[in-house]
């Protein structure tokens, strides 16, 4: 059966600037992907709400084009109705005379319910209900509804025993990170316009990350390996698409370029740069950006490619909000096949609210490839958008008792919510991650027992006391800034060192396993302990250079 979707975008005055911007250009590029005779809907809402295009088959590229054009590159009014936007969709589909059941609804919006009656989520579940249909929420900004969470909750209960409904939010929505916005917009609407046929050839997204170039130039090298390759597709986004050149060198030395012979296709009215390949050499290739301007750019870098056989090393990502006697849970899983990848590097990267990002190793697995990490980092209450990076490094990581080579996967997830200041920071007993598998909390159906192996101390495995909530420390606004400083410095230096070779950086690992705890810690902190830190990421950096002079 045909896909049937329907955009139901926020035209609110909130959503001017920066926002509405990333939504056209997001969703425009969402259109162009959509394979013909799948059917597509637009629903525009503020204070009220009205169908900008009816749901129709997309047979041709002028059906494509009347789409795009009726996706606001404007706000309208003040005032938000999402009850309104979801009754219209809804709406939609019924007057197109489709089958509700599997239908998918795209909801996007920065703010909350503020016409009629704040509960509209108990208002519209029973419609929702009755449509079967799947929602999806991208939340904008700090301020977007926090019930978002409860209409999805249900509709995805409703239809499997593993949502596919979910919650995207970015909380970065300002002049200065519309490339982090378009990479959060991107993940949340590709869910949407996968359809049941593309699912079931699994697409590996091997980058996904914004970049940001501050000299003249930004190079990264990756490695594609044999059993990926069909249908790869490079793309570099950002807002100075037509400021940027981009080469891209092949493992035996072939460069594609946007200037020299023009093979990789640059589109300036979807602001992106996109090259094809049916078929890939696999080896390390290397990807060039090169700025025309003299400030910074930022750019949203992707590569996602099929797999050439029946088993390639796949990244899932899954999270559990906090519970009462549980912090949140960030989960990976590697495998090929149902197999598991084991000995991996997973670090998941969190926004949180208010724009600042933290990195936590998920460094706690077990035999069957999952890795995962309680989460205690918090801010403020509000939500926190997930994305994952697993790499190989080393010779460490394994598949059925062999190394697996470099690889590498990364992926941008779903939302949690906390929704209070107030949380818990005590981790529960060894077995819960055991016992969320065995009733299959994060949608892989197991039928053996689990074996977990640790990097914490074993505990008392006597019953604990549910522990109190209590207040988190939180930081000074000056504090966040020079934390937050010395995270990118983290990061930056993170990167370089992964760049050496494994002969070169196994120390310099260890000096950066300090930096992990301080960054997940919740405690106060000082400008000097800060500097401290700072401190020895410059050591490092020296390290680093010296390393690669050596060579």
């Amino acid at each position: 059966m045909s896909e049937r979707i329907v955009f139901v975008l926020d035209v609110s005055r909130s959503m001017r600037g920066v926002r509405i911007k990333a939504l056209h250009t997001e969703t425009a590029r969402s259109i162009d992907r959509i394979h013909d005779g799948n059917y597509v809907g637009i629903v525009l809402f503020n204070k009220t709400a009205w169908t900008a295009h009816e749901l129709t088959m997309i047979t041709s590229q002028s059906v494509r084009q009347s789409l795009v054009a009726a996706v606001p590159t404007n706000y309208k009014a003040k005032g938000t109705d999402i009850k309104a936007g979801i009754m219209e969709a809804l709406a939609v589909l019924k007057r197109a005379r489709v089958q509700t059941k599997g239908a998918k609804i795209f909801l996007a919006t920065d703010g909350d319910q503020t016409v009629g009656n704040k509960d509209y989520v108990s208002d519209v579940l029973p419609h929702l209900r009755n449509a079967q249909v799947n929602l999806y929420c991208l939340a904008i900004g700090v301020n977007a509804d926090p019930n978002l969470e409860r209409l999805t909750a249900v509709t995805g209960e409703m239809l499997s025993s593993r949502p596919r409904s979910q919650v995207f939010s970015s909380n970065r929505a300002d002049g200065k990170s519309t490339e982090m916005l378009g990479q959060v917009m991107e993940a949340a609407m590709k869910e949407v316009i996968t359809s049941k046929e593309m699912a079931e050839v699994v697409t590996h997204t091997v980058v996904n990350e914004v970049v940001v170039i501050n000299g003249n130039t930004y190079e990264t090298r990756v490695p594609i390996e044999a059993d990926i390759g069909r249908n790869t597709q490079i793309q570099i986004r950002s807002e100075a698409i037509k400021d940027i050149d981009v080469d891209i060198t092949g493992p035996s030395g072939v460069v594609y370029s946007t200037t020299g012979g023009g093979q990789i296709d640059k589109r300036l009215d979807v602001k992106e740069c996109r090259i094809y390949f049916k078929s890939t050499e696999s080896g390390l290739w290397t990807i060039k950006l090169t700025k025309q301007i003299s400030s910074p750019v930022r750019a949203h870098l992707v590569l996602e490619s099929n797999p050439t056989g029946a088993k390639a090393i796949d990244l899932q990502v899954f999270q559990r909000p906090p519970e009462i006697n549980c912090p949140p849970i960030v989960v990976c899983r590697l495998c090929k096949g149902n197999d598991p990848i084991v000995g991996a590097i997973v670090t998941a990267t969190v926004d949180r609210p208010g724009g600042t990002q933290t990195d936590l190793p998920l460094n706690i697995y077990h035999k069957e490839g999952y890795y995962y990490a309680y989460f205690t980092d918090y801010s403020v209450a509000g939500r926190y958008n997930v994305s994952a990076l697993a790499v190989n490094d080393s010779n460490n990581t394994i598949y059925h008792g062999t190394p697996t080579g470099p690889f590498r996967r990364q992926r941008v997830a779903s939302s949690f919510q906390v929704k209070t200041d107030c949380m818990p920071t005590q981790l529960p007993l060894d077995d819960h991650f055991n016992q969320l598998l065995l009733t299959n909390q994060f949608g892989y159906q197991r039928n053996t027992p689990v074996c977990l192996v640790s990097t914490n101390t074993v505990r008392d495995t006597k019953p604990l006391p549910v522990p109190a909530l209590r207040n988190i420390p939180l930081l000074s606004d000056q504090m966040k800034a020079l934390k937050t400083r010395l995270s990118t410095n983290y990061i930056r230096t993170k990167r370089a060192v992964d760049g050496l070779q494994a002969s070169e950086k196994a120390d310099l690992v260890n000096k950066l396993s300090a930096f992990e705890h301080f960054f997940s810690s919740i405690r106060e902190t000082s400008a000097e302990e800060i500097d401290g830190y700072q401190r020895r990421l410059d050591e490092i950096n020296e390290q680093v250079t010296l390393r690669k002079q050596a060579r």
